[in-house]
């Protein structure tokens, strides 16, 4: 009995083990047939989020995500439209392209990391609160898909002038740093 238990814990334990490296180390939930990555597991730097898992798209990294995780490299699939609080924070990114299905950057998703240079897709409609703050960012070209732009969103960079499009409605000085000369039509 006590062999029958051990071969069956040992078989689950395999069978685990082999469907938990197929959606790799990170974790995630499902909502409304597509998934939310929650959380990172793994020890790799230079990530590739992946388009499904478990045959499902991938359409939002949530809060927190890959927050603290000593990331270098990020690269994301067409799919995922939403970036949520904190996801990327306080890591090593030094350069940033997002797809062309972003459609929302939530409060300090990208703050403190090393970034020098990013690519906003004309998806993007939303960047919120210090979503890039403390980084080193000289330059940036915002979309014209752009509405809103939250208080501190691009604080603390190097930033010396930047081009705002008249889409942006939302949006106040307190979005750049003082000195930072910003042009609107």
């Amino acid at each position: 009995m006590k062999k029958e238990t051990l071969l069956l814990t040992l078989l689950f334990g395999f069978i685990f083990s082999v469907f938990s490296q197929s959606t790799g180390d990170f974790e995630y939930r499902t909502d409304n047939g597509s998934i939310t990555v929650t959380g990172y597991n793994g020890s790799e730097k230079e990530i590739n989020i992946p388009e499904k898992i478990n045959g499902l798209p991938v359409t939002a990294i949530g809060d927190e995500a890959f927050f603290r995780k000593k990331l270098t490299s990020i690269t994301f699939p067409n799919t995922v439209a939403n970036i949520g609080r904190r996801a990327f924070s306080f890591n090593r990114l030094t350069s940033l392209t997002l797809p062309d299905s972003i459609v929302s950057v939530e409060f300090m998703a990208f703050s403190n990391n090393r970034l020098t240079s990013i690519t906003l897709p004309n998806s993007l409609v939303s960047i919120g609160m210090r979503a890039f703050t403390e980084n080193r960012l000289k330059d940036i070209t915002l979309p014209d898909s752009l509405d809103y732009l939250g208080d501190a969103a691009f604080s603390r960079n190097l930033i010396k002038s930047v081009y705002v499009p008249k889409s942006v409605r939302n949006f106040n000085s307190y979005t750049f740093d003082i000195y930072v000369k910003i042009f609107r039509d």
